[in-house]
């Protein structure tokens, strides 16, 4: 029979209970040991809480986005429109949330992007200095521009200028990448120009002045009369729509200033007004009714509807798609660099949903 010596069997035991101990505190207790080894090599779960406790709903490249990010561009987004973030539905802030989201991922990107190839977005100070002083000029006092400033987070003059250098740079880097893309040729610009002929040419317009006494508070007739004893002497040129205005029209817009209506177009006018306006003859009064009162009415001038020569409109037409054009190439762009690195974004749902 084997015989184990002493020293054998307390090893063996030390070995045992060590092992037992191990077990336990991997598999049953979750003890210091499996905690240790879980922040030196924390598995994807631990990642995901970790992030989520520290208010982080993405990295990108390792660099975290923190849900305060996500909600102040939602809280511009609603800020531009006039909307109240109290009054917007649950189900479309989740919406915004994940649209702002995006934004910041792409940018991140950007960023990222603009930094390793800085040769190819150099801007000037200049520059900064230029766009700088446009934006100031949005507001009307440093208080305000102030406001604006903590309301985006930005806490001095300096980081304003810092963030404007790094806009300029991305736009630049973009531009490089997409311009031979939103390039517009003369023969495109003619085919669009020779394809919408009917929405570029202007409709009639018609100078036109007025005097006008309302039929609220009066009879039709009696404020039909009002302007009849006046309607004779215009037509015969003893007196004219000008010289009257001022003491017998009631139209506080236009009474001051001789009647004048200025250049009108049909579909903006009320539809009975209309209907005189472009159907009568320019230089000859005539007394009409509308369902707000009585007008002696008169067309001064006339322009016909044109469609301005092709040339005259070029640097518009071309001005105007090259700008559809890039904004789809921009957009085009951030979706590829979105789809190269999709390795690079990790997005942690939980927060945002």
């Amino acid at each position: 029979m084997l015989k184990m010596s002493k020293s054998f069997v307390i090893r063996m035991s030390l070995w045992s209970v060590l092992m037992l101990y191990l077990v336990c505190d991997f598999f049953l207790f979750s003890g210091p040991l499996r905690s240790e080894l879980r922040q030196m090599f924390p598995t994807k779960e631990d990642k995901v809480a970790e992030a989520v406790a520290e208010g982080i709903c993405a990295r990108v490249y390792n660099a975290p986005v923190y849900l305060s990010q996500v909600d102040r561009r939602v809280r511009e987004r609603l800020w531009r429109t006039g909307r109240d973030p109290e009054a917007v539905h649950d189900s479309e802030m989740k919406m915004l949330r994940w649209l702002a989201l995006d934004e910041l991922i792409a940018e991140a990107l950007l960023r990222i992007k603009v930094r390793v190839n800085i040769e190819q977005a150099e801007v000037s100070a200049q520059e900064v200095d230029e766009e700088l002083a446009r934006f100031e000029r949005r507001f009307e006092s440093i208080e305000q521009l102030d406001e604006a400033m903590a309301a985006q987070g930005i806490e001095s003059r300096e980081e304003l200028r810092l963030r404007m250098q790094a806009r300029l740079e991305q736009e630049k880097y973009v531009m490089s990448k997409i311009k031979t893309s939103i390039a517009i040729s003369d023969t495109e610009a003619r085919s669009w120009y020779d394809d919408h002929q009917e929405e570029l040419t202007t409709t009639e317009q018609r100078r036109v002045r007025h005097l006008f006494v309302a039929a609220l508070g009066r009879s039709s007739d009696e404020a039909k009369q009002i302007l009849a004893v006046h309607i004779e002497s215009i037509k015969t040129g003893k007196a004219s729509i000008s010289s009257l205005s001022e003491s017998v029209s009631e139209d506080e817009g236009s009474k001051d200033d001789g009647g004048n209506l200025g250049w009108m177009l049909k579909d903006r006018l009320p539809g009975d007004f209309a209907a005189y306006v472009f159907a009568m003859p320019a230089n000859e009064p005539s007394l009409i009714q509308t369902k707000l009162g009585w007008h002696v009415v008169e067309v001064t001038d006339i322009r016909p509807p044109e469609l301005l020569p092709y040339e005259k409109m070029k640097l518009e037409i071309i001005t105007t798609l090259s700008n559809l054009r890039r904004k789809q190439a921009v957009d085009q762009y951030r979706h590829q660099l979105r789809l190269l690195n999709h390795e690079k974004v990790e997005i942690y749902r939980q927060l945002l949903d």
